[in-house]
C-alpha cells in the first residue's frame, strides 16, 4: 500500500499547508502580525502609564516627585491602586490643598 498523497488530494488541501521542503508563509505572517501587536500594546501600556507624569509636569517638585514615585510603584508592582492614587494627585494641586506644608521657595529665601 502506498502511503503517498495522490495528486488529487493534494490539490484539495488548505492554502495554509505548505508542501515539504518549502517555506511556510503563514507561519512567517502570522509570527510578525503577533510581533507587531505584542509591540503595539506595549506602546499603549506605557503610553497610559505616563498619563499621572504628564498631568504632574509643571507642579511643585515634590507633587512630581510622588507621583512619579508612585507610578513606578504601580509599574514594577502591576498594581492599580498606585496608579489610580499618582493619577488623583497629579490632579489636585498639593499646594492649595495643604498651604503650610508645600510651600514654594521664596526670593528673598535663596538669597538668604
Amino acid at each position: 500500500m502506498n502511503s503517498a498523497l495522490s495528486d488529487e488530494a493534494l490539490a484539495r488541501l488548505p492554502f495554509w499547508v505548505t508542501p515539504p521542503g518549502q517555506t511556510d508563509g503563514f507561519l512567517i505572517v502570522v509570527g510578525v502580525l503577533l510581533v507587531a501587536i505584542l509591540l503595539g500594546f506595549g506602546a499603549l501600556y506605557f503610553t497610559i502609564q505616563a498619563i499621572p507624569d504628564r498631568m504632574a509636569a509643571g507642579a511643585h517638585k515634590v507633587q512630581m516627585q510622588l507621583v512619579g514615585v508612585l507610578g513606578l510603584i504601580s509599574l514594577f508592582t502591576l498594581n492599580n491602586a498606585f496608579w489610580i492614587a499618582a493619577i488623583l494627585i497629579a490632579a489636585v494641586p498639593l499646594h492649595e490643598v495643604f498651604p503650610t506644608y508645600i510651600h514654594r521657595p521664596k526670593a528673598e529665601d535663596d538669597n538668604a
